[in-house]
C-alpha cells in the first residue's frame, strides 16, 4: 500500500504528518490533544487570566503563551510579594511562581505546575493561598484558561 505524505498548517507553522500507520498512531497520541486545544482556543490566542488578591485588593494578570522557558509575566506588590507565571507549549502547562522580597532579592516561596487541556477551558485552575514570613501577609491567586 502506498501512503501520501500530508502537511498541516497552524498559523505560519507547518507540521508533517507521518505516512505509516504505526507512525500515525504515535503522532496523533502526542499531537492531537494540543491540536484540539489550539483549535478550541485559537492557534495564537492561548492565554490564562489570573486573579491575585493581596490585602483584599484583587489584581488581574493575563499570561500569554511563552516563546521561551525564560519569558515570565509578573507583578510586584508593595508588601513584598511578587507573582509570576508562564504558559508553556510543549507539553501545554501553566507554571506559577510566588516570591517574597528578602532584603536585597526575591526568594521563591511557592511554585505550581498545572497541565492544561481542552477540559481546562473556563474552569478555575491553580487556586492557592501563600503566606509570607511576615505576620498576617498573604497572597491568594486563582487562574483560568481563556477559550474564546
Amino acid at each position: 500500500m502506498h501512503y501520501i505524505p500530508v502537511k498541516i498548517f497552524l498559523g505560519n507553522k507547518a507540521f508533517a504528518i507521518p505516512s505509516e500507520p504505526l507512525e500515525i498512531m504515535r503522532f496523533t497520541r502526542g499531537f492531537l490533544p494540543l491540536a484540539l486545544l489550539l483549535m478550541a482556543a485559537g492557534a495564537h490566542a492561548i492565554e490564562v487570566d489570573c486573579s491575585i488578591i493581596v490585602r483584599s485588593e484583587p489584581q488581574a494578570l493575563a499570561i500569554s503563551l511563552s516563546k521561551t522557558p525564560y519569558d515570565l509575566t509578573k507583578i510586584d506588590f508593595d508588601n513584598g510579594f511578587r507573582f509570576a507565571g508562564q504558559v508553556l507549549e510543549n507539553p501545554l502547562r501553566l507554571k506559577t511562581y510566588t516570591y517574597f522580597d528578602s532584603k536585597d532579592r526575591y526568594v521563591l516561596i511557592h511554585e505550581s505546575i498545572v497541565p492544561l487541556n481542552v477540559k481546562s477551558c473556563g474552569k478555575p485552575i491553580g487556586e492557592n493561598t501563600v503566606y509570607s514570613p511576615r505576620l498576617e501577609n498573604e497572597l491568594s491567586f486563582r487562574c483560568q484558561l481563556k477559550c474564546e
